[in-house]
């Protein structure tokens, strides 16, 4: 059974779409547990109009909720401790559970991530990755909003990174990395672009 942390509160359609969209997935692969993070009454109340496997459906009740709009992501996760993201962050450390999913604020994301679980040594910045459908493979797309001026070392190794994640998870034993640019010609792009 692999149990994965739902932020229920995080995101513009929060709480119903990550709820519903864990009771879809729960529906859909039955070693699948969740564990949702969030405000106890609300997670119920959105539970309450859908069918699902209440074995394998956990809450556990937060009091507060890191905004979209949070002026300094990082001061948000520092001092909303009972936020349904921080506190799923913390329960990933704790080995509550396999993983966590959050829609919510992505700086306050990527800092309550490196603040709990830390970085691969070696690794300067963490990335975001969004697995786009592409066929029987997915194509994966990294750093998708996590920095907003990625040094050429970083690239080099977010490229690192997603060749071992799609040699472990899809069996490429060479997949094609690339780096979006705005041309193909030489010279084009930024100085980090070219350098990468």
């Amino acid at each position: 059974m692999v149990k994965i942390i739902v932020d229920a509160m995080g995101g513009d359609n929060a709480p119903e779409a990550p709820i519903l969209g864990a009771v879809e997935a729960l529906s859909r692969d039955p070693e699948l547990s969740v564990l949702f993070t969030g405000d106890r009454e609300t997670v119920e109340k959105v539970l309450a109009g859908t069918s699902y496997p209440a074995d394998r459906v956990e809450i556990r009740h937060t009091t507060e909720v890191i905004e979209n709009e949070e002026h300094d992501p990082a001061t948000a996760v520092r001092d909303k401790r009972d936020s349904s993201m921080v506190v799923g962050c913390a329960l990933v450390k704790a080995k509550e559970a396999d993983g966590m999913v959050s829609a919510g604020n992505t700086g306050a994301l990527l800092s309550a991530a490196t603040l709990f679980t830390g970085r691969i040594p070696g690794v300067q910045r963490p990335v975001l990755s969004v697995a786009l459908p592409s066929g029987e493979i997915p194509t994966l797309l990294l750093d998708v909003g996590a920095n907003m001026d990625a040094k050429s070392v970083c690239l080099v190794q977010f490229a690192k990174m997603s060749t071992i994640y799609m040699r472990k998870r899809y069996g490429l034993e060479s997949p094609t990395v690339g780096l979006l640019n705005v041309g193909t010609e030489p010279g084009k792009g930024n100085a980090q672009a070219k350098e990468a």
